[in-house]
């Protein structure tokens, strides 16, 4: 006999679905100023390999500024910058480092054999190569040339250009393990710190009880999901999902969407049973966390269009988002004090949309010091 699916929680529809996300993620309505980096994580840090996207992410969910995110990061030290999720780089609440690192150093991407052998290093090496970084770093700022000389020096010509690499190379294992990550600028030149020291504190957590708490984290900006999506936004740890579901069983129910099965926290059933949205229409940046959280993007937007959004080479376009689903993409330049906004809808916008489009896009140039924006339709 086949085997039946357990009965589901609830039948919800994907507008019930993408009111909930779109509230938990801080789109319906921006966080004050204050809670920044409260708002960072809530929806588990923003991709950061593009700087300017990532001050964008913040700033379309939070009243500030990209200023004002810069100063959290370097002068405030309540954000952070370093490689976690997906081995990418993120910004995440200072506070909450110490919950990715634990979680990270036991449940992160493993260093293949290929990887090893290629980088011209054994796992021992590494190890020590690791620890001589995190001695380093202790008590000071150094950039990718000072890190070099103190611990490149003897090693294998791969093991240095691992080290010099804008792509992180062997700093991404050193970061997840809490041992490093980004300082101020230096000029031209980024530096690293040892985040133990460049934080106001600092705490020990178990691995284990990190990797449920950040799952739970999860579930609660982008639910309901499943494991295999969780798994695919942490980074394609073996079982990752699979640990983390079991250990939050007694917390979760299934749900049905449409017909797709998933999972959610209990305790937020009733509301996204009951809540909505309204109309909401926002443009995100580049590598937008709304777009980056589960394993098929199908639900927010046709096949058809998916080479527009999910381009080569991982790169994830600006997207407008009209209730929850991307109905095209945008792009933009600045001149003279003006943002220009030039938007390729997938279908022709309601004047209503596109009104609320050229008031987002104002708020955008207004977050970046400009004085006015001018939006163009493709």
């Amino acid at each position: 006999m086949p085997k039946l699916n357990p009965p589901v929680a609830a039948e919800l529809s994907w507008a019930q679905v993408h009111a909930f996300r779109l509230d938990r993620q801080h789109l319906v309505k921006r966080a004050p100023k204050k809670d920044l980096a409260r708002a960072v994580g809530d929806i588990g840090g923003v991709q950061a390999q593009v700087m300017s996207a990532a001050e964008l992410q913040v700033a379309v969910r939070v009243d500030c500024t990209v200023e004002d995110v810069r100063t959290a990061l370097w002068k405030d030290k309540k954000v952070v910058k370093t490689w976690l999720m997906r081995a990418t780089l993120h910004l995440v609440p200072a506070g909450d480092l110490p919950i990715y690192t634990a979680a990270m150093g036991s449940y992160g991407i493993r260093n293949t054999n290929a990887w090893l052998k290629w980088m011209q290093i054994t796992e021992p090496e590494l190890n020590d190569v690791i620890d001589a970084i995190g001695e380093a770093l202790d008590g000071q700022a150094l950039t990718r040339e000072e890190l070099i000389a103190r611990v490149g020096k003897g090693r294998s010509e791969r093991v240095q250009l691992g080290l010099k690499s804008g792509w992180g190379g062997i700093l991404k294992p050193v970061a997840r393990r809490g041992l490093l990550c980004f300082g101020p600028s230096r000029g031209q030149s980024v530096t690293f710190v040892r985040p133990q020291l460049w934080l106001n504190s600092w705490r020990d957590v178990d691995p284990h009880v990190a990797l449920v708490e950040l799952a739970r984290r999860y579930l609660r900006a982008y639910g309901p999901a499943t494991k295999n999506d969780f798994t695919r936004w942490w980074g394609q740890w073996p079982h990752v999902g699979i640990t983390a579901w079991a250990a939050l069983a007694n917390e979760l129910v299934p749900v049905s969407i449409e017909g797709t099965r998933a999972d959610m926290l209990a305790t937020d059933l009733d509301g996204i049973a009951h809540g909505t949205a309204g109309p909401t229409v926002r443009l995100l940046p580049s590598f937008d966390p709304y777009l980056m959280g589960h394993s098929s993007r199908d639900h927010l937007f046709a096949t058809e269009h998916r080479a527009r959004v999910s381009r080569t080479a991982g790169w994830i376009s600006a997207v407008v988002l009209v209730d929850g689903r991307v109905v095209g993409t945008w792009t933009h330049e600045v001149a003279k004090q003006t943002l220009a906004i030039t938007v390729e809808p997938f279908r022709k916008l309601s004047p209503a949309t596109l009104k609320e489009v050229r008031e987002r896009a104002s708020a955008i140039a207004e977050a970046l010091g400009l004085g006015e924006a001018r939006v163009r339709v493709a």
